[in-house]
Order: C-alpha cells, then structure tokens, then sequence
C-alpha cells in the first residue's frame, strides 16, 4: 500500500470519528435539553402556575411562568411560537398560518384554524389561505350536500400485529387513499413514544398522549393507552408535508366541507360511539397536567354521511363500511375533544 493511500485511510477514519463524537455530543445536548425542559415545567405547575412554552420550527426551546417573558423570548427567534403547556393550544405565533380574505382583500391572521373558520363565515365571499399549503382550503361559495359517500376509500385492520394501534391504522388508510403507499406498521414504528408511566425528581408520571403515543401499540401484555391528534399530525405532515390539515376544535359540520371534496377525515371517537358516563373517564397525571382519558378511546376514518348516519372505515372492523347513529356520533367525538385531521383537497 502506497504511503498516500495509507494517509488518505488514516485522514477518513479521523473524519468518521469526528463525525460520530458530533453526532452523540448532539444526541447528549438534545437529551439535556429535554430533560431541562421537563423539569422546568414541573417546577412551574408544582407551583400552581401556567407554564407557557416556545418554540422554533415545532421544537420546544425554552419555558416561561407568564405570557409576558415567553412572548419577549419568542419575538428573538424566527418561526418560533407559544403554546400554553397542557392546553395545546397555540396563543401565538411569529408567522400565522392561516389568512382570511374578503374577495382580494385580506381581513385578518389566525394562528387556530377554528378561529379562523369562525371569523370567515361572518363575511360573504370569504377563503381562507393555508401558509404552509400555499393555497386556498376554504371558501364560503362551496355548497354542502345533505348526505355525501367518499367512494373506494382502502380498509386496513389494525389486528393482529397492533393491538392499540386504531389511530396510525387510521392513519394508514387515510394516506393510502391519497395515494401514498406506506403501511401500519412503518407508522407505528415512526410515531412518537411515551412511556405509560416514569419518575422524574421522585414523581410518578404518566404519558402524554398530546406528546406521543402512551405506552405498548403492539401487545396488550404491557400497559399502554393511545394518542391524540397532535402526535399524528405532526407524523402525517411527514409524508404530506403542508397539505396536513389538523380541524381539531371546529364543529362536527365544518367537517362535512372536507369530506364534500373527498378527503376523508381521521378522528378520535370512543368504541361504543355514543357519549360515555363520567365514571368511564380517568385521568393521566402527566408534567404538563392532567390529560382526560377513557380505555374505550378508539380512532376511525369518516367517510360520508346522511340525514341520519355517520359512515366510517374501522380499523377494528375491516372490510365493509360501517355506520352509527348521527347524533350519538357527533356527542361522543365531542366528548373526546372534537379531534380531526385531513388534507387539503
């Protein structure tokens, strides 16, 4: 061997090496910065207060116990963000999203999509622009049908491999009638985890289904419980980038626009499909709060309805379109905090 090339090997292993020492001491930074984050927010609601949170780019950076100090911290940085921690609600953001127009002229910036919506509808010939899809995704010249059927929509059965796993079943059937070939297991492999429960400064803790998914998807050996619609989001965005459309908090028929221009829609609903008693509810103690919870939460793709009937696919129920009584239906996916996600059509 040529002494050159002997120097050429040495000069590309020293660059491997310095590539993986970057590479940890940014996993190590990451990791202490979270750690750093969880223990600030526990601190702040141990004392009764509201923790708000920043972020940049969808990334936690920093938290505050008032909105006056994170709205001074957050103005400092590009495409950066507050939510109030365990609302997951943004209250403000450097860059809305969302944009009303009365024929040419814009009205008004929401950063919600309900508040958005809300504000539209008391203008005639009113759209709303979506930023992150560059394009329009409502408009109030649209005619909704009474009863309207999305046709030929996949279904896909979330058992055997994934007992809990409705929501990215849902998910996968939702993405695969846009015509983007992923399977449920790819997405119960990338969506965000929680442990079911932890200790953090000698607390027991649960998951955060707002966080990530609570728990074991796959087995029903070990304890787990589901995941709400922020998570999915962000893990629909992946594949469809800005037309993920997340409609959690508007009304039951403001959903009937999407389903209208065939995209079906992903919610979070309960197994019986009517509202539940309050003793079927518990709560997660997690950093950020209590988060309510029932064992019966269930996720199913709506497809279409009627005067009378809801139409879904069921992950649990494969292989034939289901219905369930309209009524029933709207109570019990409000009582699970009006959770649904789409895209654009």
């Amino acid at each position: 061997m040529q002494k050159s090339e002997k120097i050429i090997i040495i000069f590309l292993l020293m660059c491997i090496v310095i590539v993986n020492i970057f590479i940890f001491l940014i996993y190590k930074m990451d990791k202490n910065l979270k750690k750093d984050i969880d223990d600030k927010i526990v601190y702040v609601t141990k004392r009764g207060k509201t923790a708000y949170e920043v972020y940049q780019n969808d990334r936690i950076i920093e938290i505050f116990d008032n909105y006056e100090d994170a709205l001074e911290y957050a103005k400092k940085y590009e495409n950066s963000s507050i939510k109030k921690s365990g609302d997951y609600k943004w209250v403000w953001d450097s860059n809305p999203p969302y944009e009303v127009y009365q024929g040419y002229n814009l009205l008004k910036k929401f950063v919600d999509y309900k508040e958005a919506l809300e504000y539209a509808k008391k203008y005639e010939n009113s759209t709303i622009f979506f930023r992150e899809s560059n394009t329009f995704i409502w408009d109030s010249q649209t005619v909704i049908k009474n009863s309207y059927q999305i046709q030929n929509v996949p279904f896909i059965g979330q058992y055997p491999e994934l007992f809990r796993g409705c929501e990215v079943t849902s998910l996968a059937m939702l993405l695969n009638y846009k015509g983007i070939n992923v399977n449920k297991m790819e997405l119960a492999e990338k969506i965000k985890k929680e442990p079911f429960i932890f200790t953090l400064e000698n607390n027991v803790y649960n998951g955060n289904p707002h966080q990530g998914f609570v728990g074991d998807i796959y087995s029903r050996e070990n304890e787990g419980y589901g995941v709400y619609n922020e998570p999915i989001h962000q893990l629909f965005k992946e594949y469809v980038g800005g037309n993920a459309l997340n409609l959690t908090g508007a009304s039951f028929n403001d959903l009937y626009y999407y389903i209208n221009k065939n995209s079906p829609v992903w919610v979070i609903i309960n197994t019986r499909f009517k509202p539940l008693p309050e003793q079927e509810f518990d709560y997660l103690n997690t950093t950020r709060g209590n988060v309510k919870m029932t064992y019966r939460e269930h996720s199913v793709l709506i497809t279409g309805y009627d005067s009378q009937y809801i139409y879904y696919n069921d992950p649990m129920y494969p292989g034939i379109t289901q219905k369930q009584p309209k009524n029933d239906f709207i109570k019990a996916w409000e009582q699970m905090g009006k959770q649904a996600i789409t895209y654009v059509p």
